[in-house]
């Protein structure tokens, strides 16, 4: 009798990798549907509800820790949109910058021009 245990079956290996692409397909697909329960909430509705979920299953302090983590990433995805207050915070922090620029540039547009006046008045004393 042949001993076939040291022979690749490429049935064998097909079914094999067959297995490994149904679990990825799985696993992406729960991701996919947890990632759908967060779309459109807000960061603090969806810090709400990741800590309510975490909470009782590793402890508050703990689900407060991973949602500092997660949150974030969710945000830059775009999965969950700014809470009203923060957009409205950073639209006061953009148009403030703005403002001081321009009064930056009015100053030294100023201090110019009160230096051109001041080499006039020289030349005339002169």
């Amino acid at each position: 009798m042949e001993d076939i245990t040291t022979e690749r079956h490429p049935l064998r290996t097909l079914f094999k990798f067959l297995l490994l692409i149904g679990a990825v397909a799985a696993i992406s697909k729960v991701v996919a549907t947890k990632k759908e329960e967060y779309y459109g909430l807000t960061e603090s509705e969806a810090r709400a509800k990741f800590e309510s979920k975490l909470g009782p299953r590793i402890g508050e302090e703990k689900a407060s820790e991973v949602a500092d983590q997660v949150i974030p990433r969710l945000k830059d995805s775009g999965v969950i949109r700014p809470d009203p207050m923060e957009q409205a915070v950073d639209t006061v922090k953009d148009m403030a910058t703005e403002a001081a620029d321009k009064g930056k540039d009015a100053a030294a547009r100023a201090g110019d021009a009160v230096k051109d006046a001041a080499e006039e008045i020289q030349k005339k004393i002169d």
